[in-house]
């Protein structure tokens, strides 16, 4: 075989292996079991994954925010953090109002490798959106992506719930978009509609399989939103 071919092997060999620790770092997010917050790497590049994070409590509460995950060329063997960037407008100290881009730099200042997984940059993430106060506080940041943002959250506790009220409003007010991409793993929300979601909810109360007699060995399903709610899967 020709040097050349050697090197073909060789590149096929790590794509695979690094395929492989990709959707290990995906098993341990389904292990976490993160409640409110749903990704899943896109179809044709394992290294862009799509998340939609549906915050539960705090300011935010009831926001639905899409984010975008772009993972370093040599993931996760490399010391690069991943990048976050936010597709809704969102006001919060730590997410860039221009770019959507969520700063890292405090929890990970570099990327542990086997030390530092993807489940725990989600944890991190719901927790700057669950407690901004603390996140505020106790984060040693002399430069905010929002700078404008963290002077209201800390003088002016009310301008502050305002503005991200209006963000919240806005990001309900998208739910139902169209997807920017054909890409068949774009997470998306369908309205509640009775005679294509009842089924499937009367199967769930039951403890049945939502899908019986698929055969597909990748993501399925059907999401809905109760009307009036952000929740996705509403049953009652």
């Amino acid at each position: 075989m020709t040097h050349d071919g050697n090197k073909a092997e060789d590149k096929i060999l790590t794509t695979i292996q690094q395929e492989y620790k990709i959707l290990a770092e995906y098993k341990m997010i389904e292990a976490e079991k993160i409640g409110g917050i749903y990704v899943i790497p896109s179809f044709g590049n394992s290294l862009l994954w799509y998340g939609v994070l549906f915050v539960r409590q705090g300011f935010y509460a009831e926001g639905v925010f899409r984010f975008n995950m772009l993972l370093p060329d040599k993931y996760p063997d490399d010391n690069t953090v991943p990048t976050v960037i936010f597709q809704n407008e969102i006001y919060h100290p730590l997410i860039c109002p221009f770019t959507g881009t969520m700063d890292l730099s405090h929890a990970f200042p570099q990327w542990r490798c086997g030390e530092d997984h993807i489940w725990q940059l989600l944890k991190y993430m719901q927790y700057i959106f669950n407690e901004p106060l603390d996140c505020v506080r106790l984060t040693n940041i002399t430069k905010w992506l929002n700078s404008e943002a963290f002077e209201l959250i800390s003088q002016n506790r009310a301008g502050f719930i305002t503005k991200v009220k209006d963000c919240v409003n806005c990001s309900k007010e998208h739910v139902y978009d169209k997807p920017p991409t054909d890409d068949p793993h774009y997470i998306t929300f369908d309205e509640y509609n009775e005679e294509v979601h009842g089924p499937i909810k009367q199967r769930i109360r039951e403890g049945k399989d939502p899908m019986p007699g698929s055969t597909a060995t990748g993501p399925k399903g059907l999401s809905w939103v109760k009307p009036g709610e952000f929740t996705p899967l509403s049953l009652e």
